[in-house]
Parts: C-alpha cells; structure tokens; sequence
C-alpha cells in the first residue's frame, strides 16, 4: 500500500482524509496472480466503474476521481501500475480482473482507461472481454498500424523518440527484459498543459508524480516495443462496446483519436473534445467525473435494463 502522507496530495479539491476513510483496498485474484485493486462501494448491485491508469502511475493517482464517480452512485474499483507487462499480458490481466469482480459485485460493468491502460482495455474489448461500456483518455489506438506509430513519433520528444526507437529494437533482440527509463521516451513535464491557471496545477501535480517512491521508474524493453507492435485481437469493424473517446485539445495525438473514432463501426459511440491537456482528468476531477458518470448512467443502465 502506498504512503497516505505521499499519495493525498493528489487530491486537489476534496477533503484528503474523507476520500481515504471512503478507500478500501481489495485483493482480486486474476489467473495465476492476486492483485490489489482501491475500491469505494458499498452496495453489491450498484453498477460497477473501473479504472484503469496510465504509464508509470498507481491507483492512488485517481483517488480524487474515483471518489466522485463513487458519490454518483456507483462502485468503484481501480486496477493496480501496469507494472511493465506487454500490452496481451495486460488485456489477459484486465480480462481476469473483471471476470474476477463480475463474480464478486457484478457484471454491469463500465470501463475508463487512461493512456496506457486505455490502449489494453481497447483491446480487451474487441477481444469481447467482459465489460459493457468504455471510455478513455489519451487513448485508444490500434498499436502496429502506421497511422498510429506516425502519431507517436510526432509532437513533444519526437526527436528523442525517433532516434531510440531503432536502438531499442536491436537492443530488445538480445534482451528483451532489459529495462529503460520510462522517462527517456515520456516527458511528464511536458505534457504540463501550458494555460493558466492549469498550468500551475498540473506542473504542482506532476512534480509530486516525479518524486513518488510507488511509480514505475523503467519499462523493459518488450514492454515497450509491445505499444507500437501488438497487433489488435479482433477487427475494428467488430468492435460491440458501447465507446466515448474523451480528447484533450491539449492532449496525446487528437488528430489520431478523431481519425480512429470515425472508423469505428455503427455502435453507440461518442466522441467529445474537452479543452484541456493529458493529465486534464486528475487536474478538472470533478468535469471528468460529471462526463464519465453521465456516460456511464446512460449506457450501463440502458444495458442493464
């Protein structure tokens, strides 16, 4: 379990103490591991939201949000750092994960995935995963189109990125386990939104993530080619999941995310373009719990019923 006196100071705008006495942490066994999920709930019929985070960071870095989706009426649970796992092993964790908490709470289940737990919980759903609703953040992405591999090399640390990526090829050929620091192919601080007065919170934010002791510091290096090789399970035109994108106007690649959205086939799906940065659901909690709950009580319910 991570540090209170260390984790509470990404709760921006509640109470930290209320939000820790509403947390309860949860082992779920997934296949040939236990893994210990936050979760806020009390009622077992109530519909069920899962996080899933990004690169690097842990569960607690949601604390905030998680507790506003909770105050809406739903239980909460969020999964665990990815701890380095290629994008399969981490749909087939995600995948026992939520067969796991079917069995224990229920299966009206949505899905929020952010950045790197985005792109799995992407593909956990054209597997046909047990989930009934997806939203996502900085993500999703089908990981070895060129379209996508382009986005990547683009924008902030391009260059970086571009001169490593043939370097960490030849590398992982030889030693696929071999770890680098995630920093050396994502930049938080620049990904800071640079407006005021989110700026100065988000660059606050992302000093705290910087110097947390809990984060994942290196990736090895299938890890990491995995996001930009992994082919998708199942077609795209067989995707069933109800699916909202949400795109920072400041975020990760919305060019990509538009282009990906209109390819999707004729489901229930939404795409809504918020002005904001990649850290834009931590830094705006309660915006991004009002548009994730909404989302939600509409499609979980309308499934449900």
């Amino acid at each position: 379990m991570t540090d209170p006196a260390y984790w509470k100071r990404y709760v921006l705008e509640l109470d930290p103490d209320e939000v820790e006495r509403r947390i309860e942490v949860v082992p779920v066994r997934c296949a040939d591991e236990t893994v210990e999920l936050l979760h806020l709930g009390s009622r077992r019929s109530d519909p069920v939201v899962v996080i899933s985070p990004g690169s690097a960071g842990h569960g607690y870095v949601f604390a905030e949000l998680a507790y506003r989706i909770h105050a809406r009426g739903f239980t909460v649970l969020v999964m665990p750092k990815q701890g380095g796992r290629t994008i399969t092993e981490l749909v087939d964790r995600h995948d026992a994960a939520l067969r796991a908490i079917a069995t224990r709470w229920n299966d009206n289940i949505g899905v929020f995935g952010e950045g790197l737990g985005g792109y799995v919980v992407f593909y956990l759903a054209l597997r046909g995963g047990p989930l009934r609703s997806a939203i996502y953040q900085n993500a999703p992405a089908i990981l070895d189109e060129p379209a996508f591999r382009a986005a990547v090399m683009s924008g902030t640390g391009s260059k970086r990125r571009t001169a490593l990526l043939p370097l960490i090829r030849a590398a992982a050929r030889v030693f696929p386990r071999m770890k680098l620091p995630i920093s050396a192919y994502l930049d938080f601080r620049d990904m800071v939104d640079p407006v005021e007065p989110t700026h100065a919170v988000e660059a606050r934010l992302i000093e705290s993530y910087l110097g947390d002791p809990h984060f994942d510091r290196r990736y090895p290096l299938a890890a990491i080619l995995s996001l930009l090789d992994t082919p998708p399970p199942r077609p795209l035109e067989t995707l069933s999941v109800p699916t909202m994108f949400i795109v920072p106007s400041r975020g990760f690649a919305p060019e990509y995310a538009r282009g990906l959205f209109a390819r999707l086939p004729a489901i229930d799906k939404e795409l809504v373009e918020i002005d904001g940065s990649v850290f834009w659901m931590v830094s705006h909690s309660a915006a991004a719990a009002d548009l994730i709950c909404g989302r939600f009580q509409r499609t979980l319910a309308a499934v449900a019923a």
